[in-house]
């Protein structure tokens, strides 16, 4: 059974344009196949870098004193509206770019739910966020997790459990700075050189003396 009748069909000289024109469409094809892959690994590595530095600044010395700072007054009860107001910025204006980045489409949603999720609704119940994007990147965080049927992560009664244990955490992440930033200096004993004492010489007049003396 004959499935392609190639009779009168020419693939070289006159005749073969046809032949040419797939060729060359199947050559457009898989270049824009490979030129889409290396957009999207390309867009994947700078969503994964973008991830990488916010992680890193949420995790630096700097926010970590501000979490200490915050979470010790929450401890003693402290109203949400009088905590520290520079800690408060700290914490809330970082979470307001995160949602700024996020709600514009320069930042993956679900690579940023994924790690920090948990971090952001915690800090959104502490804070009651007045920040426009905060507020909303927790709001849609809480309704992604609905939607996948996950339990809410941003309960008072429990996270008030947890404030001692997270204390302790960033003391000893305070701490592990601060001994990064700690120099120890080693004296090595120079030895000091030994030189050959020789008596300076006695002047000629005062030898002659002696002799008289004698």
């Amino acid at each position: 059974m004959e499935l392609v009748n190639t009779n009168g069909m020419a693939f070289i000289g006159p005749g073969s344009e046809w032949f040419c024109g797939a060729v060359s469409g199947l050559i457009l094809a898989v270049t824009f196949i490979a030129i889409y892959r290396q957009l999207r690994l390309q867009r994947d590595a700078a969503a994964i870098q973008q991830l990488t530095d916010l992680e890193h600044e949420w995790s630096s010395e700097r926010m970590a004193r501000a979490k200490l700072t915050l979470l010790l007054a929450l401890e003693t009860g402290t109203n949400p509206d009088d905590l520290p107001n520079r800690a408060v910025s700290e914490i809330g204006f970082f979470w307001q770019r995160v949602g700024y980045v996020v709600r514009t489409g320069h930042v993956d949603r679900g690579l940023v739910y994924s790690h920090l999720g948990d971090q952001l609704q915690f800090w959104s119940t502490w804070l009651r966020p007045p920040w426009p994007d905060f507020a909303w990147l927790a709001q849609d965080a809480a309704a992604l997790d609905a939607k996948r049927g996950v339990p809410s992560r941003a309960d008072p009664a429990s996270l008030a459990g947890e404030i001692p244990a997270l204390i302790v955490h960033f003391r000893e992440a305070i701490e592990m700075f601060e001994s990064l930033r700690t120099v120890t200096v080693r004296l090595t004993p120079t030895p000091i050189p030994v030189t050959g004492a020789f008596p300076r010489s006695v002047p000629a007049r005062t030898r002659s003396t002696h002799v008289r003396d004698r």
